[in-house]
């Protein structure tokens, strides 16, 4: 819990600290989506205090308990008002596996750690403010998560194989 904190006061400090800084890219990247990096089925928020660098929460429910989780992205091609296209190398800490079993029982469980992705943003229109992000996210798992994925199995419950690498994809607006 305060690990949370201590990432929601230093999102909101990196706010403070650029403001006013030169617009020649939109700071504010709102979006709902689908996937890991929205927590489930949630939202995302970031702020771009330069080019290069986004800081971005996110919130959702992933089928099995409302989560939150942070992230930092480093734009290989930078964020910019007239480019229909970006790119970004994603580092998160949030949920990254959620074992949900048939019925959605007490024995459902949401687990966090680490994930890694590369995030594609297209965005269109006249301004280009709005558009999808589309993501690979590659979540670094415990061993606790194969633990309780075999109990689950040895139990009798008939549950999915988990992924090695996700998808998440949202609509976003940018201010």
């Amino acid at each position: 819990m305060k690990s949370r904190i201590l990432l929601l006061l230093t999102f909101f400090l990196l706010i403070n600290l650029a403001k006013g800084q030169n617009k020649e890219f939109n700071q504010i990247d709102f979006g709902a989506g689908i996937g890991i990096n929205y927590g489930g089925f949630g939202f995302s928020l970031a702020y771009v205090p330069i080019p290069f660098v986004s800081v971005e929460g996110f919130c959702g429910y992933n089928l099995v308990s409302p989560n939150a989780g942070a992230a930092v992205n480093l734009h290989l091609i930078p964020k910019s008002k007239s480019k229909v296209y970006s790119a970004a190398f994603k580092t998160m800490y949030g949920y990254n596996a959620a074992l949900v079993t048939k019925g959605g029982g007490m024995d459902s469980k949401s687990f966090y750690g680490l994930s890694f992705g590369l995030s594609n943003q297209l965005r269109f229109g006249r301004n280009k403010k709005r558009g999808f992000n589309i993501d690979l996210i590659l979540p670094i798992r415990s061993d606790k998560v194969d633990e309780y994925f075999n109990e689950l199995r040895d139990n009798g419950y008939e549950i999915s194989e988990l992924t090695p690498i996700t998808v998440s994809i949202g609509y976003h607006v940018e201010f």
